[in-house]
C-alpha cells in the first residue's frame, strides 16, 4: 500500500509541476510581453502592394469608366467649335486610348514596382504616366494631322502642338497625384483593419484558452486519483495540444490541423470518460488545405462533451460532419442532451459559441457564421465559412 500510494503521490506530484509550467507558458503568451521580440523583416510583397492589380478584370472596367468620366468632364467643361457629341466622341477616345494603355505599363509593372520603397514607387508610377501621356499624346496629334492633311476629315486636336501637349501633362499630372494617394491612403487603411482585426481575433483565441486548459486540467486531476499513468499521457497530449495553439494564434490553420487538434483532445478526454465517450466522424469529404482560424472547431467538441456527454450516465455520442456547399465549408458537431441539463448546456455553450462567432466575422465578414438547432434530446452547432486556401 504504501508503495502503490507512494507512486500515486510521486505521479500527482509530477502532473502538478507539468501543469503549472503548462499554465506559466500559457501566462507569458498570454500576457502583454514588455521584453522585445526577435526582428520581423516586413516583406512587401506585390499582393500586399498600395497599387491595385490592373491585370485584374475589374480595374479594367474601372479604368474605362473613369476615362469616359473624365472625357465627359472635360468636354463639357470646355466646349469646342463642333458640337457636343462630336466633341465628346473625339476626346473619350483619346482618354480610352490613354487609359488603357496606362492601365497596361502598371500591369507590367507592378511586381517591379513592389521592389521599391512606396515613396520610389510613387515616383517612378508617376513617371512612367507622364511619359505615356507625353507619347500618346504627340502620337495623337500626329495622327489627327496626317488624318488632317489627307484630307479626310477636320483636324482631330486642333490648337498648337505645345499646348496640347502640355495641357495633357498638366491634367494627367494632377490626376495621377491624386489617384497615387487615393491608393496608398485606401491601402494603409486596409492594412490598419486587417492588423485589427488580427488583434481581436487574437484576443479572443486569448479568452478562450483559460476555459479549454482548466478543463483539461481538470481531466488530467481526475486521473492522478485513479490512474497515474493515463494522467501522464494526459498531460503530454495536453502540452501538445498547447503547443500547436501557441505557435501563432492570428495565423490561421489548415482545416486537417484544426480537425488532427480536436481528434487529440477527444483522445485526452477519452482517458477520462472511457466508452462513455463516442465520437463519430464525417470529415472525408472535406477539403483538409483550406485554412480556418485556430480553435474553431475544439471548442465545439469540448462544449459537447462537457455538456452533452457527461452529464449523462451511460455517455453517448458525438457526432462531427463535414461538408462543402458551393464555395463553403460547413461543419456540424452535434450531441445528445440529458433532461434538466438543456439550459445549463445553453448558458455554458453560449460564451465560446459568441467567441467562435466574432473570429469568424471578423475573419470573413458576411460569410462566416455559426447555426444552432436546438430540440429536447439533441443540440447542434454547425460552422459555415468560405473555403479558402
Amino acid at each position: 500500500m504504501s508503495k502503490s500510494g507512494a507512486t500515486n503521490s510521486g505521479a500527482s506530484t509530477e502532473v502538478s509541476e507539468q501543469a503549472e509550467l503548462l499554465e506559466r507558458g500559457f501566462s507569458a503568451q498570454s500576457a502583454p510581453a514588455d521584453e522585445p521580440r526577435s526582428e520581423q523583416v516586413d516583406i512587401v510583397t506585390p499582393d500586399d502592394f498600395f497599387l491595385p492589380d490592373f491585370c485584374a478584370p475589374s480595374m479594367v472596367l474601372a479604368v474605362v469608366l473613369i476615362s469616359e468620366l473624365l472625357a465627359v468632364t472635360l468636354t463639357l467643361a470646355r466646349p469646342g467649335e463642333v458640337g457636343f457629341l462630336q466633341e465628346l466622341a473625339r476626346v473619350s477616345m483619346f482618354m480610352q486610348w490613354l487609359g488603357l494603355t496606362g492601365a497596361t505599363v502598371l500591369c507590367y509593372s507592378r511586381r517591379w514596382l513592389a521592389r521599391m520603397t512606396v515613396p520610389m514607387a510613387s515616383l517612378c508610377a508617376f513617371g512612367l504616366l507622364m511619359l505615356l501621356t507625353g507619347l500618346v499624346s504627340e502620337a495623337a496629334f500626329q495622327l489627327g494631322r496626317r488624318l488632317s492633311e489627307a484630307g479626310l476629315g477636320e483636324m482631330m486636336f486642333p490648337g498648337e502642338r505645345w499646348e496640347f501637349l502640355l495641357r495633357n501633362l498638366g491634367i494627367c499630372g494632377i490626376v495621377t497625384a491624386m489617384l497615387l494617394r487615393y491608393f496608398f491612403v485606401t491601402h494603409q487603411w486596409r492594412r490598419h483593419v486587417r492588423a485589427e482585426a488580427r488583434s481581436r481575433i487574437s484576443a479572443l483565441q486569448a479568452r478562450i484558452r483559460p476555459h479549454f486548459l482548466f478543463n483539461s486540467m481538470n481531466t488530467i486531476a481526475s486521473l492522478t486519483r485513479t490512474s497515474p499513468k493515463l494522467a501522464e499521457e494526459a498531460v503530454e497530449d495536453l502540452a501538445d495540444l498547447f503547443r500547436a495553439t501557441l505557435k501563432d494564434s492570428a495565423r490561421p490553420l489548415r482545416l486537417k490541423e484544426e480537425l488532427e487538434l480536436s481528434r487529440m483532445y477527444q483522445r485526452m478526454e477519452a482517458l477520462r470518460l472511457g466508452s462513455r465517450l463516442q465520437v463519430k466522424w464525417d470529415v472525408a469529404g472535406l477539403p483538409m488545405r483550406a485554412l480556418v482560424p485556430s480553435l474553431t472547431v475544439q471548442p465545439l467538441l469540448e462544449n459537447a462533451i462537457y455538456h452533452g456527454i457527461e452529464p449523462l450516465d451511460g455517455g453517448g455520442t458525438v457526432e462531427v460532419k463535414g461538408s462543402v456547399e458551393g464555395s463553403d465549408i460547413v461543419i456540424s458537431v452535434a450531441n445528445p442532451v440529458a433532461v434538466g441539463e438543456r439550459k445549463i448546456s445553453r448558458e455554458g455553450n453560449r460564451l465560446a459559441l459568441e467567441n467562435i462567432r466574432q473570429r469568424l466575422r471578423l475573419a470573413y465578414g458576411d460569410r462566416g457564421r455559426i447555426d444552432v438547432e436546438e430540440s429536447p434530446e439533441r443540440y447542434e452547432v454547425a460552422l459555415r465559412f468560405p473555403h479558402e486556401e
